[in-house]
């Protein structure tokens, strides 16, 4: 008789067998010159305050999978969410339901806090997974590319920073609400998601400036208006065991691009990347979006064509925890 599976919390004692299987998943990614962390480091983020967090997998007390995750946050929802970083299964314990145990305890802290949205990657070439993914209620998003900004590029990209700009670059402030709104809600309908758009200013207000705030924001102003915006939040890189940065949003009104504002918006993030000791700064981009895309790689950063985004929504996230709860 199958012994039972049990799905935890990973302790301080677990980083050696975490950082193992880290090291396994790289292997099987074909990223094994990837991971040049150390368990030391993943220790330090995992229990030493930061956002980072870690369940295990087990059978017979045996550790056989494993997910690392962090929080992530959608303006378009004025909601959290989490986004997976890792997910693995030993292989010879693959096919008996443990990576969908592993995603369903996932979707269950979703709804726990009141999230909106579960994210996570898949390389391209791995049908199974992106088949298993889709039977689970995930959406893969076929147009959309991770942008990344290297430790070793954002020396280059802070450089770019425009020094002539008449707009002036700051944090967000509770004042900023009303036209950061509107901003966002001009993004939506840039990137043909007004659709999905269910934002609200009050939750928005709560979520940047709240007791448990979930994004940052920098802001645009030229004469006394805000013409544009980015809203940014940690995440995490367990081959790099370092933080990064998750850019959500960065828009600029039609009328003021071309004046390097988009630009020092970067170069402004780079620096707070490289402020706190970051490994990256990461974003998403539209295929379609062919001006953005040139633009990103000018300013030094690498387009993953490899790696697909996988999405699931409220609804598909309350089917999948139901499955384990």
């Amino acid at each position: 008789m199958q012994t039972a599976m049990q799905i935890r919390s990973a302790t301080a004692d677990d980083v050696p067998t975490l950082f193992g299987l880290i090291q396994a998943l790289a292997e099987y990614e074909k990223l094994a010159d990837a991971v040049v962390g150390s368990a030391e480091a993943l220790a330090e983020h995992l229990f030493g305050g930061s956002c980072v967090e870690a369940i295990l997998a087990e059978q017979e007390s045996l550790p056989i999978g494993f997910a690392l995750f962090f929080s992530s946050y959608s303006t378009f929802l004025t909601q959290p969410g989490i986004y997976l970083e890792d997910l693995f299964v030993l292989p010879e314990y693959r096919g008996q339901g443990i990576g969908k145990a592993l995603l369903s305890h996932l979707a269950q802290r979703v709804l726990e806090r009141n999230g909106g949205r579960l994210e996570w990657s898949v390389l391209d070439w791995n049908q199974p997974a992106i088949a298993f993914y889709r039977k689970i209620g995930a959406t893969i998003k076929e147009e959309t590319r991770i942008c990344r900004v290297t430790r070793d590029r954002l020396l280059h990209t802070v450089s770019l920073g425009a020094d002539n700009l008449e707009a002036q670059i700051r944090p967000v402030v509770p004042d900023d609400l009303p036209e950061l709104f509107q901003l966002i809600q001009s993004k939506a309908k840039f990137d043909r998601q007004l659709h999905q758009f269910s934002s609200d200013p009050d939750t928005l207000s709560q979520h940047l400036f709240g007791s448990r705030p979930y994004l940052e924001g920098l802001v645009v102003e030229q004469a006394g208006q805000l013409i544009g915006f980015a809203s940014f939040s940690p995440n995490y890189s367990t081959f790099l065991t370092q933080p990064g940065i998750y850019l959500e949003d960065l828009f600029v009104l039609p009328e003021y691009r071309t004046q390097g504002i988009g630009k020092t918006l970067l170069a402004k993030l780079a620096q707070i990347a490289l402020d706190r000791h970051c490994g990256r700064l990461e974003w998403l981009v539209a295929t379609w979006n062919e001006r953005a895309i040139a633009f990103y790689q000018h300013i030094g950063a690498t387009i993953l064509p490899d790696w697909r985004i996988c999405r699931m929504t409220r609804e598909a996230i309350a089917n999948l925890a139901q499955i384990y709860s």
